[in-house]
């Protein structure tokens, strides 16, 4: 993913204050998610924390069908980056506990670029502070906390969180959409509410009300008793979507199944819009609808 790629080109700078730079060798893990909701992206997340170092560091993969096969050949300013080892998270803490303590501690690697989801970037902030002399860059998570609340000064970020991601989105749905009532589904955990939170505020700056709010569990796979939780269109303006991985696609699919047809109109997305992947047939229908990530956009 781009914003990995943005973080390794930033890696040794970042490793020569806190990892082992008399060593000459600076050992990096990649941790992302090989299980659970988010678990399609694997590879893709680790070929993309490993692209600047094949475009900027004359590496060479060992496989360019399978990333975690890994790459050789590393080197940036002198230094030998040798990839030690890949994490496999399925979004939940107590693996990333596991993983990152493996990858950190068994492998001994000096930098860590990860984890994928919110939860886990939590807690590997928490581990970031208390292991000072190692160097954490997040992959993509997206909740606040560990840059805004928890802050380690060995851990960095190179893309926004949630709300930032959102912001604006709410004022669009507000001005443009002229929606005054609207409801929120979001995945219960701390990137779903941060995710939330950007759109949240602004629509209600803006005038709006949001009149329910509705947390499935990650990994749900039958979401027909929190669509049921959902006013109907007739109740509300519209729907802010906080259902990511491969609950978009289910979570629409039981919309549709109990309210009819997806208006466009009457939906706003966080990042999840943006991925084809789990809910190709249902995504047509939904051209036109707002989505935010990097920037509020148009699907």
């Amino acid at each position: 993913m781009p914003l990995v790629v943005l973080a390794l080109g930033l890696t040794v700078a970042a490793s020569s204050s806190f990892a082992s730079g008399k060593a000459g060798v600076v050992r990096v893990a990649i941790m992302t998610d090989c299980k659970g909701a988010f678990s399609f992206g694997y590879d893709y997340d680790s070929g993309g924390a490993q692209a600047a170092f094949a475009q900027y560091a004359h590496g060479k993969v060992k496989n360019k069908n399978k990333p975690t096969a890994g790459m050789t050949g590393i080197t940036v300013a002198g230094k030998q980056i040798k990839i030690v080892g890949y994490g496999c998270g399925n979004d939940t803490v107590p693996t990333a506990v596991t993983e990152t303590k493996r990858l950190m501690e068994q492998l001994k690697a000096d930098v860590m670029v990860g984890p994928l989801s919110g939860d886990e970037a939590v807690y590997v902030a928490n581990y970031a502070k208390a292991h000072p002399q190692k160097t954490f860059i997040i992959g993509t998570a997206g909740s606040q906390d560990p840059t805004l609340q928890i802050a380690p000064k060995n851990m960095f970020r190179y893309h926004g969180d949630g709300a930032m991601w959102n912001a604006g989105s709410g004022e669009i749905a507000y001005k443009k959409l002229k929606w005054r009532k609207a409801a929120i589904i979001m995945d219960d955990y701390s990137f779903g509410w941060t995710s939330a939170a950007g759109f949240i505020a602004d629509f209600c700056a803006s005038g709006g009300q949001i009149t329910k709010r509705v947390f499935p569990p990650l990994n749900t796979t039958d979401y027909a008793p929190y669509i049921q939780q959902l006013p109907p269109p007739s109740k509300v303006d519209g729907y802010f979507w906080v259902v990511g991985g491969t609950g978009t696609g289910a979570s629409l699919k039981a919309f549709e199944a109990a309210y009819g047809a997806l208006n466009p109109k009457k939906f706003v997305g966080n990042l999840f819009f943006f991925f084809q992947s789990g809910f190709a047939d249902v995504a047509p229908r939904l051209i036109g609808a707002y989505y935010g990530a990097s920037a509020t956009r148009r699907a």
